[in-house]
């Protein structure tokens, strides 16, 4: 007996409707990032992430490596971010499943260098940039520096960056967060 008493039911065509609508209203060459960690919140991952794949989504973010797997077996080559932080153990997962890490402070660019040296083979990764929710990412103020020592370190290739926005509620704080997380991409030699 099932004892249930509530289930949502995903609407897949309506999930790739509303992904063409904010695919259609993004300036380029921004990117559109679907975030299915937490089993796509708890809607399935790998049905979710298929029809995304079928709708061109450019990039999945998950959690961790366990989720980035799944991804990787009915996605080869497609673009996986990895939004938690990564245990020393995890990294050659980086490469073993061609996955793009999360880097969120100047200690881990080290690590992820000697490994991609050891490896002859570079690491992919996003920048994340606190823009005033406090938790994971280089200091916005900061970030200029870490970006400089990222684009120096030959074994790294900066793909991207990423916040996250602390309170949707408080338009001003994010408007605030937003023109922060603007004045570092328009910093950066390709944004020029």
């Amino acid at each position: 007996m099932n004892t249930m008493r509530s289930w949502a039911e995903i609407d897949l065509a309506a999930l790739e409707r509303n992904l063409n609508l904010i695919r259609s209203a993004l300036p380029q060459p921004m990117k559109y990032v679907s975030v299915v960690k937490a089993d796509a919140y708890g809607h399935g991952i790998l049905p979710t992430a298929a029809r995304l794949m079928q709708s061109g989504v450019d990039l999945f973010a998950v959690a961790n490596i366990k989720e980035a797997a799944e991804i990787r077996e009915m996605a080869s080559g497609w673009p996986i971010l990895v939004l938690g932080p990564l245990l020393e153990d995890e990294d050659s997962a980086l490469l073993e499943y061609d996955l793009i890490a999360t880097l969120s402070s100047a200690s881990e660019l080290p690590r992820f260098a000697a490994l991609a040296r050891k490896r002859k083979q570079k690491i992919k990764i996003h920048l994340k940039i606190d823009s005033g929710m406090g938790r994971l990412g280089a200091w916005w103020e900061e970030a200029g520096e870490l970006i400089a020592e990222t684009l120096a370190t030959q074994e790294i290739e900066l793909c991207g960056l990423l916040t996250h926005f602390a309170d949707p509620r408080d338009l001003a704080f994010t408007d605030l967060q937003r023109s922060r997380f603007q004045k570092i991409h328009d910093a950066l030699p390709a944004a020029k």
